[in-house]
């Protein structure tokens, strides 16, 4: 999901920060970083980026969730 600003993906507790330092291994040229909690990570699109965009890269790239996280 996102704001225009940022994108936030939820995940299963602990998996956070294995997703993010994933994202920021893929060196994705829209993003900028990444900041992970213990299910949440925050995205940071590059200058020159939408949130909207990069979402919809993720969403492509993703796989589908199993379950909704609270």
């Amino acid at each position: 999901d996102h704001n225009g600003v940022l994108v936030v993906i939820h995940t299963v507790p602990g998996a956070a920060s294995a997703i993010a330092l994933a994202l920021d291994h893929a060196r994705l040229a829209d993003v900028i970083g990444t900041i992970a909690g213990d299910d949440t990570i925050f995205i940071a699109p590059a200058r020159g980026a939408t949130a909207a965009r990069v979402a919809t890269t993720l969403r492509r790239r993703l796989p589908e969730p199993i379950e909704n996280p609270p």
